[in-house]
Parts: C-alpha cells; structure tokens; sequence
C-alpha cells in the first residue's frame, strides 16, 4: 500500500496542529485535535509504517459470540453496500464499540491486499493504538467522517482513504461503527462525499434492524411521513408494550417526535391515538393516518405485531439491567443501583455524562457498574 513519505507526513501532522494548513477542510478541527491526543496522550509515532494490532482467531471468535446479537441485526447490509462501493476499489467493514473488526465484506481477489492494509476482521482501530483514523473518530466524536489519505495520524495509512459512521441502540448509544475503505482513490477530498453517504444510510439501516431484533417482544409502530414510503422504507420505529406504553423509538422518531426523550411514556401522550386501535390493527393491512399529540403534524403507519411473547425476564431487563447471575443487593446498594441507571438512561449510556451527573469520577462509576452488575440493554 502506497504511503507519503514518513518527513512530510510528520511535517503534515505538526502543520495541521499549528493551523498551518492552506484551505482547511470541515473536519480539521477534529482531525488536529485527534492528532494531539495521539500525540500528547498515546505518544504515538506518526512516521511509524506497521499495519494495525490484528486479534487471533480465538480472541475474534469470543468478540463475535459477545456481539451475536448485533451481527445478526446487520442482515444483508454489509454486503448491499460493498456491491455499490466495489467497483471503486472498497472493502466495507464493522467494527465494535472498541473498534475491533468484528466481520467485513471485500472481493476475494482483493482480500489479501487489504488484509495487509489492515482492513481484516480481527483489527484493532481505537485511536489509543493507531490514532487518527475513520473508526476511531466516529468512536469518540459519534459522528460520521471521512478520513483521507494523509488525514491519517499514521503514515502506514496514508494512502487509505476511509468513510465511517455511528451504528447506535435503541437507547441512544454507540455499538459499532460502518466504514468503507480504498487502497487507492482520487486524491481530491470530494471525491469520498457519496460513498460517506451511502455509509451513513447503511449504518442508520443497521440501526433500525437492531431496533427490530431487540424489540421482537413489542407492537412495532413503522411510520414515514409520506404515506408511499410506509411499507417500502418506514423511517419512523416505536416500540410499544402490552400496556400501551411507548418504551424505545429509532433516531429519526426521536428527532421528529416531541416528547421521546424520556421514556416509557403512554401511546396516548405522544400520537392522538388509543393504544388499543394499533393492537387491533395488528391483523389488518390498512395504512394508518396518526396525528401528533398537541400538533397538526401527520404520520401514515402500519403495524407489526410482536414476534414472541414478552417474557417477565425482558420485563426485568428493560426496568433496569442486571446480568443473569447478579446477587441479591442491599437497600443501600439497591437505591444506588437505581440511581446508576437512571443516570445512564438519562446520558443515553455515556459514561462521562453520566459520571458528571453523579458527581463521580469516571473510573469510580465504572468500578460501581461492575460491583453493582449492572449492564447496557443492548449487552443482554
């Protein structure tokens, strides 16, 4: 894999720092302050040319069991994506919530190249060990980025170009990551503006089937705000429990309806709609027209019937996270238990916002987290 020389790259990387570089793009921000961390924090090396940690077998196979669930809910994403973007030269990959490569989709004949690069499941892509790069971004800024060519803190990969962005759950917190990478690709930035796109509409699509695979117990509300998209590709996902309570919807739900911040919340107080309607409507196949409560807003919606019964252990779990094998807790521990996760409801599972409003230390709370056995939703 071609790389810039190891001096000018250097030179690059200390330019950008200074604000030194002629016609900064949008993401130089972003980019200089991931270049001091890697700098200043990891002491890494810039001029360093070695490819990525890779993960051995049994050490991948044991990360993939863990994230079964996620995995299952990409479909057929992966490869949907690397059918648009594999003519240009891309390989698509997933990365975790720590930036491993848990599974990728590339042609065969140009596996090895990119295995070499790195792009290999089993790869390690947090900015701790490999700085600046399009995975390690998205972890810590949670937003979508194209890294290009010398945009990477490494010289190994500068001639990589990588477009990534967040996957998150139901709750609101990152799970993983969608990148599509080149070997080689045009040096203009511009060029990388549609295939940044199409990862962002492929990772909202895993999104929403893990929003469906975890709420397989619930009445599914799929709406759009043009009847004709309804059924082809709903963009608006509520869950709805046996009691008629809305208790999770997908991102674009959350940004166009008011009052899902904080959930569970009655179906009543959030759409002029009785709940009982929608569990009728299970059966039926006529379009729903549903008007926001307090507006003059309208949604056109079907109904998707649960999946499987809800069980009291899923009760459990979405009033408060606990592991299978938790001990029983003192009051003490109980009401710090509560106060914990509504504290990480409230951050959407950030730890750091989360921490501050405890009024803790971050490695405190996560001492407490374990202590307590308490974990994220979308880790049960």
């Amino acid at each position: 894999m071609p790389y810039v020389r190891q001096t000018n790259h250097i030179e690059r990387v200390r330019d950008l720092i200074a604000g030194r570089v002629v016609n900064p793009g949008a993401d130089t921000a972003r980019l200089a302050s991931s270049y001091r961390r890697s700098l200043d924090d990891y002491r890494l090396d810039p001029a360093s040319t070695t490819g990525p940690r890779i993960l051995t077998g049994a050490e991948l196979r044991a990360i993939q069991q863990s994230e079964e669930n996620f995995l299952r809910s990409t479909g057929q994403c992966l490869p949907r994506l690397h059918a648009m973007v594999r003519e240009a030269g891309y390989c698509v990959i997933l990365a975790n919530a720590r930036g491993v490569t848990i599974d990728y989709a590339v042609d065969t004949d140009q596996r090895k190249d990119f295995k070499k690069a790195g792009l290999y499941p089993g790869s390690c892509w947090s900015e701790e060990e490999e700085g600046t790069c399009g995975i390690a971004s998205v972890l810590l800024d949670q937003e979508a980025i194209t890294v290009h060519k010398t945009d990477h803190f490494r010289a190994a990969f500068t001639g990589l170009t990588c477009s990534a962005a967040p996957i998150f759950s139901p709750h609101g917190d990152l799970i993983g990551v969608l990148d599509a990478s080149a070997l080689n690709s045009p040096d203009a930035r511009d060029s990388q503006r549609l295939v940044k796109q199409l990862v962002r509409q492929g990772a909202t699509l895993i999104e929403d089937g893990f929003f469906l695979t975890s709420y397989g117990h619930c009445c599914i509300l799929l709406a759009h705000r043009n009847r004709h998209f309804v059924e082809v590709q709903p963009e608006m996902l509520l869950a709805i429990d046996e009691h008629g309570d809305i208790v999770a919807a997908n991102r674009c739900a959350r940004d166009v309806i008011g009052g899902l911040d904080a959930l569970p919340r009655p179906v009543a107080e959030v759409l002029e709609v009785r709940a009982e309607r929608l569990f009728d409507a299970r059966t039926g196949h006529n379009l729903l027209s549903l008007r926001l409560a307090g507006g003059s807003t309208w949604l056109h919606a079907r109904v998707r019937a649960p999946l499987r019964q809800a069980s009291a252990r899923v009760r459990i779990k979405n009033a408060a996270p606990v592991t299978q094998d938790a001990p029983a807790c003192t009051p003490p521990d109980l009401a710090e238990r509560t106060r914990i996760v509504n504290a990480m409801n409230a951050a959407k599972w950030r730890p750091l916002q989360a921490a501050a409003m405890l009024g803790v230390s971050r490695a405190t709370l996560y001492r407490r987290i374990k202590q307590l056995h308490i974990v994220p939703p979308h880790r049960q």
